[in-house]
């Protein structure tokens, strides 16, 4: 009994030494007999590497090689557009595939394209979402308006239903290489606790792995959003700052206490805050003074552009130059026209107003005192 058990131990030793590797073999077959080369490619966080090239022989090809940690390659052939997608480690992998439909390709000899196969073979509405893409085209080749927002409302749908799907998935696989890949994209997708719960899971089995790795780095600057985003909710006192005007004086923006305030960030080449700006000019003539008061922030990169501009539209309220954009970083601008109203205290009541909303605004506000 001690000696079978002794062999029985020193087989499943032997299995899993076996099953253990350093290295990897990915042996491709392409149907008939192709030739030529095909490019083993790394997806980087600055680009695709090209790590390897075989040949093609009568439609077979080999890549050996050590890979440090499982990730995402790529497999393109020739000219081909679209490439073979997996995951790399070190283990034996085989791909069958046709040459002219890569994407289609059959991975086998490890768990990792297992997983993957499993999440690209359960995405919701994929033959649907491919001939509505197609039906869209047409629609606006012919300028059908009409079925272009009908496609357009059931392609919201599927879009939805399928971020749906990549956002459970990711949740139920941040144990692994494959859902710390996709995680990367969908990142914007998770809300704050989410993210917590995926990133204790991807640190505690794939701690020091790159992807966990960028991870973390996008985590700080997610927290860091979310600093920002608590700072700039409505009841908050607006951050205050100091810029010079259109004659070189330095202005605070606390100086304006007492006063509803509106803060525009503005530039001469954005057109739909040059169309604005005729507005505020109506704005300014009905309120502007002892109770009201614009402050325009240019974000032009040149002090010749920003007052070109003022000329042009004749803005003759508080206007202030920010050139490198640092006050409208502190606001989290990221797209302008970008606008804010503050209360005599310098608190946040309104963001993004504009047109004719603002003018109702102002009226309840001011035309009340």
């Amino acid at each position: 009994m001690i000696m079978k058990k002794l062999i029985i131990g020193l087989a499943l030793i032997g299995w899993l030494t076996a099953c253990t590797s350093d290295s990897y073999k990915i042996t491709g077959k392409f149907e008939g007999e192709s030739s030529g080369q095909v490019f083993l490619r790394k997806l980087e966080s600055n680009g695709i590497v090209t790590v390897d090239t075989a040949e093609v022989v009568k439609g077979s090809f080999t890549f050996k090689g050590k890979a440090d940690t499982a990730q995402l390659y790529l497999i393109y052939y020739e000219q081909q557009q679209y490439p073979i997608v997996l995951f790399l480690d070190n283990s034996k992998i085989s791909i069958t595939a046709n040459p002219e439909k890569l994407e289609d390709a059959v991975i086998k000899g490890s768990k990792l394209n297992d997983i993957f196969t499993k999440f690209k073979e359960g995405i919701p509405h994929q033959d649907k979402s491919e001939k509505m893409n197609q039906d869209f085209y047409r629609a606006q080749m012919s300028g059908d308006q009409k079925t272009m927002e009908s496609l357009m409302a059931d392609m919201e749908k599927i879009n939805k239903d399928q971020q749906d799907y990549v956002m459970n998935f990711v949740k139920t696989n941040s144990n692994n290489v494959v859902g710390a890949f996709l995680v990367l994209d969908m990142m914007g997708a998770f809300s704050s606790e989410e993210l917590d719960e995926i990133s204790e899971n991807l640190n505690k089995h794939l701690k020091d792995h790159p992807y966990v790795t960028q991870f973390n780095e996008r985590m700080e600057v997610v927290k860091l959003q979310k600093e920002m985003e608590a700072r700039l909710e409505l009841g908050k006192v607006a951050p205050v700052f100091s810029l010079n005007d259109i004659n070189g004086k330095a202005i605070d923006l606390e100086s304006f206490r007492g006063k509803y305030v509106f803060v525009d960030f503005w530039a001469g080449w954005c057109r739909p805050c040059r169309e604005e700006n005729p507005v505020l000019k109506t704005v300014y003539e009905r309120f502007g003074g002892k109770d009201f008061e614009i402050v325009s922030v240019s974000l032009d990169r040149t002090e010749e552009d920003w007052k070109k501009a003022v000329k042009e539209d004749g803005l003759y309220w508080t206007l202030l130059h920010d050139p490198k954009g640092e006050i409208a970083q502190i606001y989290g601008v990221e797209s302008i026209p970008n606008t804010w109203l503050l209360n005599p205290d310098g608190e946040i009541i309104h963001k993004q107003l504009r047109g004719q909303e603002l003018m109702e605004v102002l009226e309840g506000l001011l035309e009340e005192k």
